[in-house]
């Protein structure tokens, strides 16, 4: 008998009622690139496929709010709530936005409100159907926990979030950790696990495999801390498998031994895109009776909201490409020290990149390749840049959008 289930990440659940428009609101999503005006429209049509597939349950790996707001935590509870009375049990993590962030607000007109973030007593208590109350342990000294949705699977759900530096910190804190209690508790939940003969499944916000070669150089953040020896650790008690979220893109890698080449059959990270930002991507799972996984990606078509008669797919690209170029220029400013001149010859091609690699299974076209070579021989900084950006387009194993990792030994 097999086993389907929905995999979600970064839903950046948003309630209008704490505001939509105006200055504020604008500038937040310069920053941020994400539908949050759509989020609960693209929501509803998210868990109403996964209601129509009867999958057996659904793993959501973090950012489940767009800043913590317990308003918005209580929005979404209420949602999954949705999903449990069709008998589809939820289980979630959270991440970097979620907790203890002092983003939280609210909008009106040009002004943003500060309101009140859940910390981690807060989101286990607004959670407890959601994993929290079903689990069959918790770790000590975070919200991670383990629980068994059919007999011979667990799920272990990590927390990697650093809600007490957030708590303390003037911005939200991007980059996540295992503390070390916690990463000691889930290595002895899967030796337990494999001593009887039970298949693993482990989801958490941050990654613990680099998605493309320079990641762990220009964004770091994106990855636990530590990730090369914590991946090493979860991998040699048995850890197959990890879905991730946090970067927003549509991947998965294989950990690369010294020389940077891949290491199949040991811990594979399963990165999901964020339902918010395109390509509005999920995935969907099956575990076979040889326990193989099976993995396919799945994109929201359409969402009941009024786009103006334009297609759901093409407005959230356009939404994408309008606001990412400021972010780029952003990041090179900061890695780089770019002049304006310079930065307009490598931001289409960055961009271009980036949103590639968000779609997963990513490949150049010769026109991109004839780009990159030219940086290739060109002067420094563009010699770096291109090599950075080529990254982007080599695209690691295995397949990202329809793959199958075997679970067993």
């Amino acid at each position: 008998m097999s086993l389907r289930f929905a995999i979600l990440s970064d839903p950046h659940l948003h309630d209008a009622r704490l505001g939509t428009g105006g200055r504020a609101f604008d500038a937040y999503l310069a920053e941020n690139p994400n539908l949050l005006a759509l989020s609960e429209a693209i929501l509803e049509a998210v868990l109403a496929e996964i209601r129509a597939r009867r999958v057996d349950f659904v793993i959501i790996s973090g950012d489940l709010t767009k800043d913590g707001e317990i308003a918005n935590h209580r929005f979404m509870a209420r949602h999954l709530g949705h999903l449990e009375h069709a008998g589809i049990p939820v289980y979630v993590v959270p991440g970097n936005h979620d907790l203890n962030n002092p983003d939280a607000a609210a909008y009106s007109g040009d002004s943003a409100t500060l309101v009140p973030s859940a910390n981690p007593e807060l989101f286990r208590r607004l959670y407890h159907r959601f994993g929290y109350g079903t689990a069959i342990d918790h770790a000590p000294d975070s919200l991670s926990y383990v629980a068994e949705p059919a007999p011979g699977l667990l799920l272990l759900a990590l927390d990697s979030v650093k809600s007490e530096d957030n708590a303390r910190a003037p911005h939200p804190l991007v980059s996540g950790r295992l503390t070390p209690p916690t990463l000691q508790w889930a290595l002895d939940k899967l030796q337990q696990a494999q001593a009887n003969g039970k298949s693993v499944v482990a989801f958490m916000h941050h990654g613990v495999n680099p998605h493309f070669l320079a990641q762990p150089r220009i964004f770091p953040e994106y990855l636990v801390d530590d990730w090369s020896a914590v991946g090493a650790h979860l991998a040699a008690a048995g850890l197959k498998v990890i879905f991730t979220g946090h970067y927003h893109s549509q991947d998965a890698a294989w950990p690369q031994d010294a020389r940077g080449a891949p290491q199949p059959e040991t811990l594979c990270d399963i990165e999901t895109a964020s339902l918010v930002m395109w390509p509005c991507a999920y995935r969907m799972a099956e575990l076979d009776s040889n326990r193989h996984l099976h993995v396919e990606s799945r994109r929201v078509t359409s969402i009941a909201a009024d786009l103006g008669g334009v297609p759901f797919p093409q407005h959230a690209e356009a939404v994408l490409r309008t606001l990412l170029p400021g972010q780029v220029e952003t990041r090179l400013q900061h890695l780089f020290g770019l002049t304006d001149d310079q930065i307009q010859r490598v931001q289409p091609l960055m961009v271009d990149a980036l949103m590639a690699n968000y779609a997963g299974d990513e490949h150049a076209s010769a026109e991109t390749l004839a780009a990159l070579d030219s940086l290739a021989h060109s002067p420094e900084p563009y010699h770096t840049i291109g090599e950075l950006i080529g990254t982007l387009w080599t695209d690691l194993p295995p397949p990202d959008n329809q793959l199958v990792v075997p679970l067993g030994d």
